[in-house]
C-alpha cells in the first residue's frame, strides 16, 4: 500500500495530512511526516486503526506547530483600523472626578496587503466642554503588531501641567505586538518634539521605557467589557526652556486589549501619587 492509499484510509487524516504538507516550509519537515507514515505501513502487524490514530496525532501536532506560525491577529479588529469611528476616553483626575473628554475620530483607512494604516484626530475638552488641544497622528499594524503615534500617548492632563502650547513632533511608535503574554518585556520608545509655548520657543524629550506586561484584568465601562493585558512603564518628559531643564517623571499603566486597543490607563507620580486616569466609555463606529 503507498503512503497516498494509506492517507485515503480515512478522510480525516487524509485532511490533516494533506493540510500538514501544505504547511511544510521545508523539505525535511515534508520527509520528515512521510518517513514516519512510509514506516509504520512496513509494519504489517499494526492494525489500520492503530496506524491512522497515531498518524493523525502526529499531523495534528505538527499542524499546530507549523500553522501557529501563520495565523496572526487581524489588524482590522483594531478600532484604530475602523473608518469613520469615534472614541470617547473619558479622563479623571487624582480625585476621580472627571476633567475632560479626548475624543478620537479614525479616518483614512488604507490597506495594503495584510498591513493597514490610519489617520486618527484628536480633540481634547474640558470637564465644561471647551476645547482644549487637537492633535493628528497614524496608526499602522501588521499581521496584529499594533504600531501606536507616541503622538497620541501623551497624558493630556500631564501634558496641560507642563503647559505645552503648539508643538512639532517627530514622528515615532510605540509597539504592541501580536502574541502578548504575562511577563514580557516591550521596546521601549521615544521622540523629540519643538514646543511653543507663549511665544517662547522650548524643546520637549519623551520616553516610555521599561515596559512589561504584567498581568491580565477584566475592565467595563458603558462602551462594553473586555479582557486586557496590563502594561506597566515608565515614562518622562523632560522640557527646556531658555537653556533650563524642567524634569516629569511618571509611571504610567495602561490596559490593551489585542485586537482591539487600549481601554484604560492610569499615571502615578514618581513617588507613587495618581496624577490622572483615562477609561473608554464610548464606542461609535
Amino acid at each position: 500500500m503507498s503512503l497516498f492509499e494509506a492517507a485515503a484510509a480515512g478522510h480525516t487524516f487524509n485532511f490533516v495530512f494533506f493540510f500538514v504538507l501544505y504547511k511544510a516550509k521545508s523539505q525535511i519537515e515534508r520527509e520528515m511526516l512521510s518517513s514516519l507514515v512510509t514506516h509504520h505501513l512496513k509494519n504489517k502487524k499494526m492494525k489500520t486503526l492503530n496506524l491512522l490514530s497515531k498518524c493523525f496525532a502526529f499531523s495534528f501536532i505538527l499542524l499546530l506547530t507549523l500553522g501557529s506560525k501563520t495565523i496572526a491577529q487581524d489588524c482590522k479588529n483594531f478600532y484604530y483600523m475602523s473608518n469613520n469611528t469615534e472614541v470617547e476616553m473619558t479622563m479623571y483626575d487624582k480625585n476621580g472626578a472627571k476633567s475632560g473628554v479626548q475624543t478620537w475620530k479614525i479616518s483614512d483607512v488604507k490597506k495594503d496587503g495584510s498591513d493597514f494604516q490610519s489617520t486618527i484626530n484628536s480633540t481634547f475638552t474640558n470637564e465644561k466642554g471647551e476645547e482644549i488641544t487637537k492633535a493628528t497622528g497614524t496608526y499602522k499594524c501588521s499581521g496584529g503588531k499594533l504600531m501606536a503615534d507616541i503622538r497620541m500617548s501623551i497624558p493630556q492632563d500631564q501634558a496641560k501641567q507642563a503647559k505645552l502650547g503648539e508643538a512639532e513632533l517627530n514622528k515615532a511608535y510605540l509597539e504592541y505586538p501580536s502574541n502578548l503574554s504575562e511577563g514580557m518585556q516591550l521596546p521601549d520608545a521615544f521622540f523629540d518634539m519643538e514646543v511653543n509655548t507663549s511665544g517662547i520657543p522650548s524643546t520637549a524629550h519623551f520616553e516610555m521605557k521599561n515596559r512589561k506586561v504584567v498581568g491580565k484584568e477584566k475592565i467595563t465601562s458603558d462602551a462594553g467589557s473586555w479582557d486586557a493585558y496590563k502594561i506597566a512603564y515608565d515614562a518622562s518628559m523632560k522640557i527646556k526652556m531658555i537653556g533650563i531643564g524642567i524634569p516629569m517623571v511618571m509611571q504610567t499603566t495602561e490596559w490593551f486589549v489585542p485586537d482591539f486597543g487600549v481601554v484604560k490607563s492610569e499615571t502615578f507620580s514618581k513617588k507613587g501619587n495618581k496624577m490622572g486616569s483615562t477609561l473608554l466609555t464610548k464606542l461609535k463606529k
